[in-house]
């Protein structure tokens, strides 16, 4: 697929035979070319020829990845687990680890440092 989404890449832009990002249509260089999902698999992305898309690594890919891609996930993420229940607790237990307090063999309780 990777062949195929290259070729494509290479027919495709204003200069035929030179590969050139699907994005911003940059010269591809050995070394900043990345092979994009363009609906990302863990939304459901199918790893077809269509959804996949040759692009620079930086800036095209990397700025989809993190102003795209990676609030759309952790948005579904969020939404799942809220839907089974898996919500994290706001507060730590009192007493726990994460709580900074721990108590005395006597029942006193003190604040960690």
């Amino acid at each position: 697929m990777r062949k195929a989404a290259f070729a494509r890449c290479c027919k495709n832009g204003s200069q035929p035979g030179i590969p050139q990002c699907e994005n911003c249509g940059n010269i591809l260089r050995s070394g900043n070319i990345e092979y994009e999902h363009l609906d990302p698999d863990g939304l459901g992305g199918e790893p077809t020829l269509e959804n996949c898309g040759v692009w620079c690594a930086v800036p095209c890919s990397s700025k989809k990845t993190r102003e795209q891609d990676i609030p759309r996930m952790a948005k579904a993420d969020a939404v799942l687990k809220a839907s089974f229940g898996l919500k994290a607790e706001g507060r730590p237990m009192p007493g726990s680890r994460r709580s900074g307090f721990r108590k005395r063999m006597n029942g006193q309780v003190e604040r960690r440092t």
